[in-house]
């Protein structure tokens, strides 16, 4: 059987990590930093003026930290693990671990970078690079628990059904007579 939830070109890896991609800086970036500000309702809305400047950032690096490094570094990992006989399934839960762990890692240092960096050109707050170092052990495990979940339940199935209706049409009998 022919499998129709994951990419089969460079088109539908791109598509298929720009919904991860998007759904992920969203839900994770977006809780990074409101927990950051420090959860007031008072100042939700200097918390969205923040997250509307940070988010498209923050999609754009996770995009292309994930096509270009962490996607092809994990594919390998992946392969060399993986049996011949081994499942869908198996390959993409498989796969979803290793991205995560890839991702979380860098992200917790690199997104709280890119956070002190914007709020240094926004508003002159100080940048404090040795904080990010400091933290990272312990904010590292929380993000991780984080993405997972939201790649699992949320990113990761909206992007394989973006992709079972791409191929679906694409094998339509409507798509052979047009």
């Amino acid at each position: 059987m022919v499998e129709l939830r994951l990419p089969r070109s460079k088109r539908e890896g791109i598509i298929f990590g720009c919904v991860i991609a998007f759904i992920s800086s969203m839900l994770i970036g977006g809780y990074n930093v409101y927990d950051n500000m420090g959860y007031d309702l008072e100042h939700f809305g200097d918390f969205v003026s923040d997250f509307l400047v940070i988010w498209p950032v923050m999609f754009a690096v996770a995009f292309t930290l994930s096509y270009t490094l962490v996607g092809p570094l994990a594919g390998r990992v992946v392969r060399h693990y993986m049996a011949p006989t081994d499942s869908a399934n198996t390959f993409i839960c498989f796969n979803l671990i290793v991205c995560v762990l890839m991702m979380s890692v860098i992200l917790t240092f690199l997104g709280g970078l890119i956070g002190q960096a914007i709020a240094f050109l926004l508003s002159g707050h100080e940048m404090d690079v040795m904080e990010l170092v400091y933290n990272w052990p312990r904010i590292w495990p929380r993000n991780f628990c984080i993405a997972f979940w939201v790649e699992m339940l949320i990113a990761q199935p909206a992007a394989r059904r973006v992709m079972v209706v791409i191929h679906r049409k694409a094998f339509s009998p409507q798509a052979e007579t047009a």
